[in-house]
């Protein structure tokens, strides 16, 4: 590899780990204090904090692989990290319909 790869792949790594670190942080954060994450609190709020938390998680777990490991370990089983990434993106998806529908609710209720 040259001196211009490296030092990008580098930078990327850089950015990356603190970029899922502290959407890790964020979404433990909303999973384990629903109610401090929403002033008024209530059911739907809970629900919101708690699929914003888990697809935050999510997210953090895609970039890592996405921008760190693919990188670190290119030799890596491709089908079993496309099975990996395909869940985590399909858990996403269904936390942030979920994020949707629990928002809604919360905004129709008037919380």
């Amino acid at each position: 590899m040259d001196a211009h790869r490296v030092l990008s792949v580098a930078l990327v790594m850089l950015t990356a780990l603190p970029w899922s670190l502290a959407l890790g942080v964020l979404g433990l954060w909303m999973i384990a204090e629903p109610q401090a994450v929403f002033v008024g609190g209530g059911r739907a709020m809970t629900m919101v904090s708690i699929s914003a938390g888990i697809a935050a998680i999510c997210a953090a777990q895609v970039i890592f692989l996405l921008c760190v490991a693919d990188r670190v370990f290119p030799g890596a089983n491709q089908r079993m990290v496309r099975w990996i990434e395909g869940g985590l993106g399909a858990i996403f998806l269904c936390s942030a319909g979920v994020l949707a529908v629990a928002s809604f609710i919360g905004w129709y209720q008037g919380l």
